[in-house]
């Protein structure tokens, strides 16, 4: 997704030609917007986020009222908004019962003929047992939301607003780089946990003859996790930001928000929040 908006953004600007025809809106001013930002997410400390955005908007009401001798409009719109990032590494317990293999080569001077022979047999080695593992976890949130703005036509070519938006958010934890650990803070060493183990031995017999044993494992890729509290959950989202479009031409334009762009709200999961985004607006 964060490859198709960003090709689909370039090519927006990219296809815009600058005109100074004045531009404002009115009742039949109907935008299409993608964009990207930056947000952060909350869970043992506070992490960056690279977020997307695509929103529409109609103006259903053209000059609802006038202050400061300039008019306001009332627009309706949805927008859905995703963000990615914010790893931060935790630990997990879990519970290991694979086999691995052991490979051993062994290397003859004479093979009752008088020449030298290599041979190499697999056997398998077994590890059950429990434990625990570092883990680094990646958010990927959606929120999906109706928004309503208003709008402040104080200048020929920009739009400048506020918009307010409540709606379903998605939130996903992604688990991945399992390590062995020993250790857990607040809880002290971990005895006879998993292991991580690349072992090679050389054995060099009276006669000559040689024999290398190799096996490697690692217990915490075949362990089953307790990975209660990192499920996919669905939550409040909400919306409340400013922002500006400057309009390129009649059908093209730039647009930035700042604020809570998006925001999937659950302090036991680590809130996270958009709060700057810039892209391309088509207006149709």
């Amino acid at each position: 997704m964060k490859k198709i908006l960003l090709i689909s953004a370039s090519a927006i600007v990219a296809s815009a030609a600058f005109t100074t025809n004045a531009r404002t809106i009115d009742d039949n001013s109907r935008f299409l917007e993608l964009g990207i930002g930056v947000g952060a997410s909350e869970h043992n400390g506070t992490s960056g986020m690279f977020t997307q955005r695509i929103a529409s908007e109609w103006i259903v009401k053209d000059n609802v009222f006038r202050l400061f001798e300039k008019d306001f409009a009332l627009g309706l719109g949805f927008q859905l908004d995703n963000s990615v990032g914010g790893r931060y590494s935790t630990f997990l317990s879990g519970e290991y019962d694979y086999s691995y293999n052991i490979t051993i080569t062994k290397h003859k001077k004479d093979n009752g003929h008088g020449r030298p022979i290599t041979t190499t047999e697999t056997q398998r080695g077994h590890r059950k047992g429990v434990g625990v593992a570092t883990a680094d976890v990646t958010r990927d949130n959606l929120c999906f939301m109706p928004t309503v703005s208003l709008h402040a036509k104080v200048v020929d070519n920009f739009d400048f607003f506020v918009t307010y938006g409540m709606g379903l958010g998605i939130m996903t934890n992604s688990l991945g780089n399992y390590e062995p650990t020993d250790y857990v803070p607040g809880i002290g060493h971990i005895k006879n946990g998993m292991e991580k183990i690349d072992y090679y031995n050389k054995t060099t017999m009276p006669n000559g003859d040689v024999k290398e044993t190799r096996y490697s494992y690692n217990d915490a890729e075949h362990a089953e996790y307790n990975k209660k509290g990192y499920e996919t959950k669905a939550t409040f989202a909400c919306a409340f930001y400013v922002g500006a479009r400057y309009f390129i031409n009649d059908s093209w334009g730039i647009n930035a928000q700042f604020g809570l762009v998006s925001a999937n709200v659950k302090k036991s999961y680590g809130n996270s929040y958009n709060i700057l985004s810039i892209g391309a607006t088509y207006s149709f």
